[in-house]
């Protein structure tokens, strides 16, 4: 097992579920109250931070990334209708208060926005989104949110079933690994490793599928972030390290009618371009595979795999 040095734990109050009342300003100036709850849990010991929203129609996801090279967090959001990441926000805690700034899309432009986090309580949170129409200059505040814990799992939304591609993968699992040492060199030496873990789980009905897998040869955790395009019908699919606090390019794709799954996605490996392949095979004892290509994917290269056995079983 890999233990982690804990780094920070600016978001472990989210950790738990929560009921939310919502207020949003309308484009009448009058605001909009509704109620809605949320359920956050943390991974990389503190490190990352994933909250799940439910309110009437669909979910949310905040997905909050710690950079330690410089102290700071980054934070996507992701909505039920759509699947995509949007622009994210960065910034950091200072006296009590996160303060993170970016840019919206409002579909036909950009804004400035600021997310704010205040009032801080083992029970309670405040959390507020402004926009700026004039550079940052001054805000305009048009949606907050006051969380108070409650000690229940909140209810499931009754909303259709968008895809459970991933749901074979939810649970814990042993995880042996299997290591090109030397990838696009033509070497063959490869490295086997047990003794790592993997922990999954899914959001959105199945649509968003997170998992968490320890990486003892590299004194490291990893961990995957699969979010379902809704419009696009496929997966995009992010890694992040614990040593970098930061989303890798994602790969792309889906499953077959014969239930492998096929992603492919640019990267580069040791500054060199590469595209990169993720192949999934399912069953008892699904296997991810990954594949390298300096050919534009006329031939490929095997260089890693997982071989999942589910644990207490």
């Amino acid at each position: 097992m890999t233990t982690l040095t804990k780094l920070t734990n600016d978001f472990d109050f989210l950790t738990g579920h929560f009921d939310v009342a919502h207020r949003v300003l309308q484009p009448t100036g009058e605001w909009k109250e509704f109620t809605g709850t949320c359920t956050g849990r943390t991974h990389f010991d503190g490190g990352v931070s994933i909250d799940e929203a439910r309110f009437a129609g669909g979910y949310g996801l905040s997905l909050r990334l710690y950079d330690p090279a410089d102290e700071n967090w980054t934070i996507y959001w992701v909505n039920s209708r759509t699947g995509k990441l949007q622009p994210p926000v960065r910034g950091k805690w200072t006296d009590g208060v996160a303060t993170l700034y970016g840019e919206d899309d409002l579909g036909d432009r950009m804004v400035p926005v600021r997310l704010r986090w205040t009032d801080i309580t083992e029970e309670t949170a405040h959390w507020e989104q402004a926009y700026s129409s004039d550079g940052g200059e001054t805000w305009e505040t048009n949606w907050t949110m006051d969380l108070t814990r409650r000690t229940t799992e909140p209810p499931q939304l009754d909303l259709p079933k968008v895809t459970g591609d991933f749901d074979f993968f939810v649970g814990s699992w042993d995880v042996l690994h299997r290591r090109l040492v030397s990838p696009l060199t033509g070497s063959d030496q490869w490295r086997e490793q047990s003794g790592s873990t993997s922990e999954a789980y899914t959001l959105f009905n199945g649509a968003v599928c997170v998992d968490e897998v320890t990486l003892p040869a590299d004194g490291a955790h990893g961990m995957t972030v699969r979010l379902y395009d809704v419009a696009a019908g496929a997966w995009s699919i992010y890694w992040i390290s614990s040593r970098r606090g930061v989303l890798e390019p994602p790969v792309h794709g889906g499953f077959g009618a014969d239930g492998i799954g096929v992603l492919e996605g640019p990267d580069k490996h040791e500054g060199r371009p590469v595209d990169v392949r993720f192949r999934w095979t399912t069953g008892d004892v699904p296997v991810w595979e990954q594949f390298f290509s300096v050919d534009d994917g006329a031939t490929w290269e095997s260089n890693w795999t997982m071989t999942f056995t589910r644990r207490g079983v």
